[in-house]
């Protein structure tokens, strides 16, 4: 589970945008460090409501009335549709105490009991709200501590359970909910999840058999294909290894046959595989010419062949019914069996195909694609057109595998990252699952990027600002090594919370990666006498390895060396004599 510091960012981050246009300062006097503490308390107040009764952020903030006198209560909701009642207390530091528990259940005991008089003028606008609900037959509450700790106390969790037992003593009607950072960081990444897609496909001269497990094949027109992909795009894809890659030259070569030659495209083309959660042909299906509904459908083999056929149908506005391709649709239930994986890794490795393809199995990627979605970031695991573009806020799988390796402090990992890339992001070797570990949070490997990209740059101009060939070789294939020794050093920078680099944090990594460049270059060049040149020296670890070693050692004695020796204290005179 990625770290509570670099959820607790994302989340602030959100709450922020999303909820300071309504949540307001309150008129009190207050540090302004205070005053954003409060409004990210009732932003997150606003926020839990918005997720657990599925409002806008302008109605769910009209449901906050915090502001002092409010026992203990930041927002009330009733969902007349659900017929529940929400209560949220809520801070945006660490999970509230005893007292501040205490409180908030003896004002849930208050709200249910009509004693309105303690609750502030706030409350006043959503009373009328509260009444009617507690007047609705059936009626439940739902008490929700949201927080960002790391959860309730045992003593607030007993206050709780003791509240639960006293309201339910003759009917259930109350239950209560602890929201701390990981379930609130849960729920904004909810908001990213790719839906599974519900289709429905007509099949031309299919058949089908039903052991091991239920699957058809048949001929799809690309017209039905051009028609998914205009509506669904790249959720198409979901359990692909890839999106569609644009203008390639298979992929020209393939709309130029559906333009041109479109009785041509089953003959010249692989055709497409499917997996779906279920598959059923509607009435009236014959082997000639059915209708099938598929529910959790995915290609997840032929992405490049649906986007040519669709970029077609853009230019042209029209498909010839002619054109049309092999699909075979692969029935894959809940998936208890991870069979949908492993169709996927079969059917797409008939061909030649980047190891790093595979990586967009492994769960741990869309994970960080949801968290990083939370900044505005896009980070493509897959490779896709959008990916080749490029941009700001993009990141690449490649690129993270890079950053990830340089700053993972392995000298191991950096040498088989300069001898071939290919090797950090292959998902059954040494190294990916150690840098695409579970405990790894967008918010973290957005900054490893960042961080890499600005140090990049710095080294890039070291290089290039160096005439003599031995220094520009070393700042041109050390590059890797010296981010390696920096990640071992440096380590409050690269772990703060922060997607954005501070103007203090760039100069202080700025200074720090120059002076280790000439402490790393100094031992090299003592070292390896030139006998070696860099391209070499940093490419195998028998010569790699040793020379970290020596560089972690010379920089320990640097440190000892800056450590100043404590003076006596005035008028004391040292004391030399041996003790007894």
């Amino acid at each position: 589970m990625p770290d509570r510091n670099a959820q607790k960012a994302q989340i602030e981050q959100v709450l922020k945008a999303r909820y300071f246009p309504f949540i307001l300062q309150l008129p009190i006097n207050q540090l302004p460090e205070q005053h954003e503490k409060n409004r990210l308390s009732r932003s997150l107040a606003a926020f839990t409501i918005e997720k657990m009764a599925d409002l806008s952020p302008a109605q769910s903030a009209n449901a906050v009335f915090d502001g002092g006198n409010d026992c203990g209560i930041d927002a009330v909701h009733f969902d007349r549709t659900e017929n529940l009642l929400w209560v949220v207390q809520s801070k945006s530091g660490g999970a509230p105490d005893q007292g501040e528990n205490l409180k908030f259940c003896n004002g849930i005991r208050n709200l249910i009991t009509g004693q309105f008089g303690g609750f502030n003028q706030n409350f006043v606008r959503l009373q009328p709200e509260v009444e009617d609900a507690l007047e609705t037959a059936g009626l439940k509450l739902i008490a929700c501590d949201a927080h960002l700790g790391e959860g309730l106390g045992p003593h607030a969790i007993a206050d709780l359970d003791q509240l639960k037992t006293e309201l339910n003593q003759f009917v259930e009607r109350f239950s209560w909910r602890d929201l701390n950072v990981h379930e609130i960081h849960r729920l904004l990444t909810a908001e990213h999840i790719v839906l599974p897609i519900d289709v429905t496909m007509t099949i031309e001269r299919w058949f089908g058999i039903d052991q091991p497990r239920k699957a058809f094949y048949g001929l799809v027109t690309a017209e039905q294909l051009s028609t998914l992909y205009e509506t669904h795009g790249k959720s198409l894809f979901e359990k692909n290894i890839r999106h569609y890659l644009g203008g390639q030259t298979v992929n020209l070569a393939i709309a130029e046959t559906v333009e041109n030659h479109p009785g041509d495209l089953f003959f010249l083309n692989n055709g497409l595989t499917a997996v779906c959660a279920t598959i059923t042909p509607l009435p009236g299906a014959t082997n000639q010419r059915g209708t099938f509904s598929l529910t959790g459908f995915s290609v997840v083999n032929g992405a490049q062949t649906v986007g040519s056929i669709a970029t077609v149908k853009r230019a042209t506005g029209a498909i010839s019914p002619d054109a049309k391709v092999m699909i075979t649709l692969i029935e894959v239930g809940n998936e208890e069996e991870n069979i949908g994986a492993a169709i996927t890794r079969a059917r797409n490795t008939q061909n030649a195909v980047r190891g790093l393809y595979f990586a967009a199995l492994d769960p741990q990627q869309e994970r960080l694609r949801q968290e990083l979605a939370i900044s505005g970031i896009d980070y493509y695991y897959r490779p896709s057109a959008e990916a080749l573009r490029g941009g700001p806020n993009v990141i690449t799988l490649e690129k993270a595998a890079i950053a990830l390796a340089c700053f993972s402090g392995s000298i191991r990992t950096i040498v088989a990252l300069k001898k071939e890339s290919g090797q950090v992001y292959d998902v059954n070797g040494p190294y990916y699952s150690t840098l695409f570990a579970e405990t790894l949070s967008g918010v973290r490997l957005c900054r490893y990027v960042r961080i890499f990209d600005y140090l990049n740059a710095i080294l890039n101009s070291s290089e290039m600002a160096e005439d003599e060939t031995f220094r520009r070789a070393f700042y041109r294939h050390g590059r890797f090594f010296i981010m390696c020794i920096l990640a071992r050093r440096y380590h409050n920078v690269l772990l703060k919370p922060e997607i954005q680099l501070s103007t203090q944090d760039q100069i202080d990594l700025s200074r720090a990666a120059l002076e280790l460049a000439e402490s790393i270059y100094s031992v090299a060049e003592a070292r390896f006498n030139r006998y070696k040149g860099y391209l070499s020296v940093f490419r195998n670890s028998t010569d790699s390895e040793p020379l970290a070693q020596e560089v972690m050692l010379k920089l320990a004695q640097q440190d000892a060396a800056a450590i100043p020796t404590p003076n006596p204290l005035p008028n004391q005179q040292p004391n030399n004599e041996v003790q007894p």
